[in-house]
């Protein structure tokens, strides 16, 4: 029996990246080529059928790399529009509930059928600090920004913070990109 291996989905709270060294170096070099090789055809008109297909050659590298950015621009178009429509649906929830604050999954320690240790950050307060969290109704990343209603039982005006925050399902409300508000 084998083992399938599945791919790893990409962190849908982290903004994808719009440039990359390889594709600004593919783009630089085409670039290059392609007026040296207009350059050539201006200069030596009627040049040699060579020179024509390796104009061709460039045009379709060319297009190539004008594709291959359009698509990052079109993925990162697309992110930004869910990262808006999460933070608006978060926004809008955190007006319905009266007792809401905003946690960040900085990282994760260790998964469990049960939940997740992680590391998360008050928002309010800047204070990190571990944590349980059990499985909510959506999945959680690391840079994910939660709208919780936070436990009266666990933190309390005038009372030290637990050393171990438990996140229970229930006090989940949204989610949304951490790097959406910078």
């Amino acid at each position: 029996m084998k083992a399938e291996v599945v791919p790893m989905e990409d962190n849908p709270m982290v903004k994808p990246a719009l440039n990359s060294a390889p594709l600004v170096v593919l783009t630089t070099l085409t670039g290059v080529a392609l007026l040296y090789v207009v350059a050539i055809i201006a200069l030596a008109w009627l040049p040699a059928l060579s020179v024509w297909i390796v104009l061709a050659v460039v045009a379709v590298a060319a297009g190539l790399v004008t594709w291959r950015w359009s698509l990052r621009i079109q993925k990162r178009r697309l992110w930004q529009e869910f990262a808006d429509r999460q933070w608006e649906y978060l926004s809008r929830l955190k007006n319905e509930h009266s007792t809401t604050t905003e946690v960040t999954v900085l990282d994760f320690q260790e998964l469990q059928p049960t939940g997740v240790w992680a590391t998360i950050r008050w928002e309010k307060f800047g204070y990190v600090q571990p944590a349980w969290i059990e499985p909510c109704s959506f999945s959680i990343w690391p840079q994910t920004v939660l709208l919780i209603r936070p436990d009266p039982t666990q933190i309390q005006v005038g009372a030290p913070w637990p050393a171990t925050y438990h996140l229970r399902s229930q006090a989940c409300l949204a989610i949304a990109p951490a790097l959406a508000r910078m």
